[in-house]
């Protein structure tokens, strides 16, 4: 007897496939180009490792020499859960974080008279948060790893494309790619904290967190990148603000496009 076709749309929510296909679904409604079931290279590992989604766009200006471009791409990784996910977060220090070219990036022709510190914070998503996560657990006795491994993931994939990115436009272009790692929940988040000056822990449901993910391996050496933590709907509303970031920097760019470096001006 055939299986009914609802039992099989039961079995593919819980297994969380279906969450991914609504989030590279939001992402194609959102001008985004995603790109599903991706590998990379995961250098403690020494083999390719899965990630859910890679998802990219492009800004750029190239009818006037030097041209400009500027893309961001999202490293995402989808996890599905019924048990509450727990953040604990402390106010962000001034130095906290990574913010400016220490985030995940590459760079061709680029210098700061072209696209400053400011220039790049200005518009980028959630870079005025108050707290940062620094560790995390779930509801659920022995689920942690569920979240490391999404994290990891997504932020492993992000050093990966940014060590294999080549987005030269020209031989004449200014060029600048940003790689942000993303992991998407679809279930509960909740943020734990002390308030300043109270000694009874705060707990408080909420839909993103900004992770600071401080690694250090062998072959990853010492590295430090934010990672974003949101649920699902709130990834969607999210999306048009990675856009306006883009939009921002390319509008920076050309109008400070004579001071891309060439042969005169090279630091």
């Amino acid at each position: 007897m055939p299986i009914p076709l609802e039992k099989i749309i039961e079995a593919a929510e819980k297994a969380g496939f279906a969450t991914e296909l609504k989030a590279a679904s939001a992402l194609a409604n959102a001008t985004w180009r995603p790109l599903q079931s991706v590998y990379f290279i995961d250098k403690d590992e020494g083999k390719g490792r899965e990630l859910d989604i890679r998802a990219y766009k492009i800004f750029h200006s190239t009818k006037v020499k030097p041209e400009v471009t500027c893309m961001i791409t999202l490293c995402i990784e989808v996890k599905k859960t019924a048990e509450p996910f727990i953040f604990y977060t402390s106010e962000r220090g001034k130095l906290d974080g990574s913010a400016g070219y220490g985030n995940f990036h590459w760079k061709n022709k680029i210098n700061r008279r072209v696209l400053s510190y400011q220039d790049i914070e200005r518009k980028r998503p959630m870079s005025s948060v108050e707290r940062l996560a620094r560790s995390y657990s779930c509801f659920k006795t022995g689920q942690t790893q569920h979240i490391q491994s999404g994290i990891i993931s997504a932020f492993k994939a992000a050093i990966h494309e940014r060590d294999r990115c080549d987005e030269t436009y020209s031989d004449t272009s200014g060029d600048v790619c940003f790689f942000v790692p993303i992991m998407v929940v679809d279930g509960p988040i909740y943020e734990c904290f002390f308030e300043k000056g109270d000694e009874k822990l705060t707990a408080r449901e909420i839909n993103e967190v900004v992770y600071c993910q401080n690694y250090h391996s062998g072959n990853y050496g010492r590295v430090s990148n934010n990672v974003y933590v949101m649920n699902l709907a709130r990834f969607g509303e999210r999306l048009p603000d990675f856009t306006a970031w883009g939009a921002s920097m390319l509008a920076v760019m050309e109008q400070n496009r004579a001071a891309v470096e060439n042969d005169d001006n090279l630091e």
